[in-house]
């Protein structure tokens, strides 16, 4: 059967849409009205987002195709997503793999192109106050971690098979291996050495988004290994979510601004410069006063991150935080939003700008509304000069940047990048 896939969300819901399209044995196709079943993957993590998917799904179930809606949004507005398509088949993230409980024994198959995403764990260890997610995925202490055997089987085939990036991904990929008691072999910086040692070839491996306080438990083992092997990104994406110990404390989050500014120093004193910092923060928590939100400020100041994603509280269903009393008005989130986000790409433009006139190994992984586009060795992207992606894409070429903006490094090829050039 044909399908016409939608993914909402993150590295891992792509992961399970991808699973459920094999497991169904769906060919995919790019126009809805030409498909014979629907496949919506959702995201339950904002209200905003929310609304637009529930807006989508109701034109697409207008069409009269199957329609299946699947992922957190389907667990967390079961009725709500019937009361608009009736027809739909809903498939909890649970779900993914037919079995009641998701046990991580199906991992999705390179189908091929430039990258190949791993979905190595789901669950968390955190409780995090504003999180619908834990609800409809697993939180508190809940993980369920994919055998290493099988990580290291299927990224050694996709590599084989042409794959150049490996994303490892996870709803908390620090946690991975929580469930095995973070035994010898069931850890994160195990599974990656393992990776390194056993699959052979040129590739990328970008590790997800952790919780920045069991990172800090890793934090020695992973940066060793990071330093020692080129094939891992130097990329660290480690949501902050506020520079305010007390409304860390009301969010629930494990960790002090202190702590999380030594982890940062941490990373930079073992990778230098070469390393990328991204982070996540909300603005407009119930009970954040301005000092609270100058906290943030001085703290993204100080730490000069590469990326801030800054988001206005959104009060999710069935959350402590959405029934807390002070919530702040719209306005002022709006208010505190623009000037976190307008000195975000202040630091990420000079971050940026420090790179010029430096020579990096780029892989092209991407065309983006016609830029060629690739990742450098910390995985900033990088427009590639160049009129066409003819040749180049899953390749590895040496640039010189020559240029940078908010977001994006510029660079001409200098020359091909041979095998082992990577380092």
């Amino acid at each position: 059967m044909r399908a016409h896939v939608e993914v909402y969300g993150c590295w891992l819901a792509r992961a399970e849409a991808e699973i459920i399209v094999q497991r169904m044995g769906l060919e995919p196709v790019s126009d809805a009205d030409s498909a014979d079943v629907i496949l919506v993957y959702t995201c339950a993590v904002r209200e905003d987002g929310e609304v637009r998917q529930l807006k989508r799904i109701r034109e697409l179930a207008s069409l009269g195709r199957e329609i299946v809606i699947a992922g957190c949004l389907a667990r967390l507005r079961p009725y709500t997503i019937k009361s608009i398509a009736p027809r739909a088949r809903l498939i909890y993230p649970s779900e993914v793999e037919g079995l009641p409980e998701r046990a991580m024994s199906v991992l999705p198959k390179y189908t091929g192109g430039v990258t190949y995403v791993v979905p190595v764990q789901v669950g968390c260890l955190s409780n995090c106050t504003f999180c619908a997610t834990k609800y409809v995925r697993g939180g508190a202490g809940y993980v369920k971690s994919a055998d290493p055997d099988d990580v290291i089987r299927h990224v050694k085939d996709a590599v084989a098979r042409g794959a150049r990036e490996i994303y490892l991904t996870g709803q908390d990929v620090i946690t991975y291996g929580y469930d095995m008691r973070w035994r010898r072999g069931w850890t994160l910086p195990d599974l990656l050495e393992r990776i390194l040692r056993e699959v052979g070839g040129e590739y990328k491996v970008r590790v997800g988004m952790s919780d920045p306080g069991v990172f800090m438990k890793f934090a020695d083992q992973l940066l060793d290994v990071v330093r020692h092997d080129h094939r891992v990104y130097r990329y660290f994406h480690l949501p902050v979510q506020s520079g305010s110990d007390r409304i860390l404390a009301a969010m629930g989050r494990k960790y002090t601004a202190g702590e999380y500014r030594e982890l940062v120093r941490k990373i930079r004193g073992a990778l230098g410069e070469t390393a990328f910092i991204a982070t996540d923060v909300i603005v407009g928590f119930p009970g954040e006063t301005d000092d609270d939100f100058q906290e943030t400020v001085r703290l993204v100041e100080g730490l000069q991150f590469d990326k801030v994603h800054v988001a206005r509280f959104s009060p999710r269903p069935f959350t402590e935080a959405a029934v807390m009393p002070r919530q702040v008005p719209d306005a002022e989130k709006k208010r505190r939003s623009k000037i976190l986000s307008e000195l975000a790409l202040k630091i990420a433009h000079a971050r940026n700008s420090m790179r010029v006139g430096t020579r990096d190994v780029v892989i092209v992984n991407e065309v983006d509304h016609g830029l060629v586009v690739g990742r450098a060795s910390d995985y900033r992207q990088v427009v590639v000069k160049r009129g066409s992606a003819d040749g180049l894409m899953g390749s590895f070429v040496e640039v010189n940047i020559v240029a940078a903006s908010p977001v994006y490094l510029y660079g001409d090829i200098a020359e091909p990048a041979g095998p082992g050039s990577l380092a």
